[in-house]
């Protein structure tokens, strides 16, 4: 039996029982309009039964009206197979890219991100988004922004696709989480989808780099993104305003050039006998984004759904000049517990690499709060904040080996502050 995807049909004949090794590789070299990479997958092509191929799609079909450049999904059987989707953005990235999404994703549980590929392992395996600088065909819309996923099961799935458990080659079943090997072949199969497309649709931009290997981000692995030279600015001994001593620091892993995140922390343990703890409103963390293009519009939607950008809130009336690191006008404030971790947020948009992109640092205060308490901070100390979040804007900005140096990043402008803790 063999099984072709005529524009969303499957069309099966034939017959089961062995002997198919053939057809199926021949299947495989042709599906999905041709982008499947099939050095990658051949050693998933099974002989026992005939492969199932169901594809639909503006490259298959450029007279259809369909959200979808390609939807392509091939199986063997017994959990081996490959499902693919790609489709040009016209509105936001449909994955989380906030900042602590990129610095602690998957809720912190960590995933999988493959150094020079802009995404990560999700839910629905590895996500990527890719330039099409020449523009997309297939949308009402003209877009330049292209959105693959890539899943490859390898048959030590599950029912319902999460892996084994050691979390080398296997998974966390509970979490969905695939082994280090099915996450890079899955990074492999989107980049090869993205290149192709991205070819074919002559976009003008040269091909991704096809990655080699993956990162674990989850701490207990190695702690990978802890020290990076990007994020070497975040230093308590030489950036003002916030509680001295010795900081750690945390990175995103992705070396993307559409965005990129870090953040820091005043660290307890090393400075446990060497420095006295932190006063309260002193700064103890920091986190600072970047947000290219597509990237940028998604970040900023998706805090602004939160009330969390400039002009929401208690400072919907106030501009940003009224952030004056002098202002002794400010009134105090009251703070919640239930407000969550209270930080001062300050935005600035730019122009990096050519694109739109908007930037986001954050200065965390020291507070202590049981359930139910509100603490009350002074107009003094809360333009102490600002100073410190503008102070932390400029570092970041300007820092040698920091992301929007090696970006380009140029005409800043200032939006303002978000207190989020109303």
């Amino acid at each position: 039996m063999a099984v072709v995807g005529i524009a969303g049909a499957v069309l099966v004949t034939g017959d089961s029982g062995g002997g198919h090794l053939a057809a199926n590789r021949a299947q495989l070299r042709k599906a999905c309009d041709g982008t499947l990479p099939y050095r990658d997958l051949e050693r998933l092509v099974r002989d026992e039964r005939p492969g199932e191929l169901a594809q639909h799609g503006t490259v298959l079909a450029p007279g259809q009206q369909s959200r979808s450049l390609l939807d392509c999904s091939l199986s063997w059987g017994d959990g081996h197979g490959v499902t693919v989707h790609a489709e040009a953005l016209v509105s936001d990235v449909p994955q989380p890219v906030r900042t602590r999404d990129l610095l602690e994703p998957a809720g912190g549980h960590g995933t999988f991100v493959a150094p020079g590929t802009t995404g990560q392992y999700g839910k629905w395996g590895a996500w990527l988004v890719a330039d099409c600088l020449g523009g997309l065909g297939g949308r009402v819309r003209p877009t330049t922004d292209l959105y693959v996923t890539a899943r490859v099961t390898d048959g030590t799935d599950g029912a319902d696709g999460a892996d084994g458990a050691d979390g080398t080659d296997g998974a966390t079943a509970a979490s969905g989480k695939p082994g280090r090997a099915t996450a890079l072949l899955g990074f492999r199969t989107a980049v090869h989808v993205a290149n192709a497309l991205t070819k074919a649709q002559h976009c003008g931009s040269g091909p991704l780099m096809t990655p080699t290997a993956v990162l674990d981000t989850d701490e207990t692995h190695g702690a990978p993104g802890r020290g990076l030279r990007k994020c070497e600015w975040i230093d308590g001994s030489s950036l003002p305003g916030v509680a001295s001593g010795t900081w750690t620091t945390l990175g995103d892993l992705q070396e993307s050039t559409g965005l990129s995140a870090c953040a820091g922390e005043w660290d307890a343990e090393k400075n446990a006998g060497e420095r006295p703890r932190p006063k309260e409103w002193q700064i103890t963390e920091v986190d600072a984004a970047s947000w290219s293009g597509v990237l940028g519009r998604s970040a900023y939607n998706s805090y602004e759904r939160e009330g969390h950008v400039p002009g929401w809130g208690a400072q919907q009336d106030k501009r940003p000049s009224e952030a004056d690191a002098g202002s002794d006008t400010r009134q105090e404030d009251r703070v919640s517990a239930y407000s969550g971790r209270p930080q001062l947020a300050l935005w600035a948009r730019s122009v990096c690499g050519g694109r739109t992109t908007y930037h986001r640092v954050a200065v965390f205060p020291e507070i202590r709060l049981e359930d139910g308490e509100t603490a009350v901070i002074s107009g003094k100390d809360r333009a102490r904040l600002s100073t410190a979040a503008r102070t932390v804007l400029d570092r970041y900005l300007d820092a040698e080996d920091g992301w929007p140096a090696s970006a380009d990043c140029r005409d800043t402008t200032v939006l303002g502050e978000v207190e989020q803790w109303h």
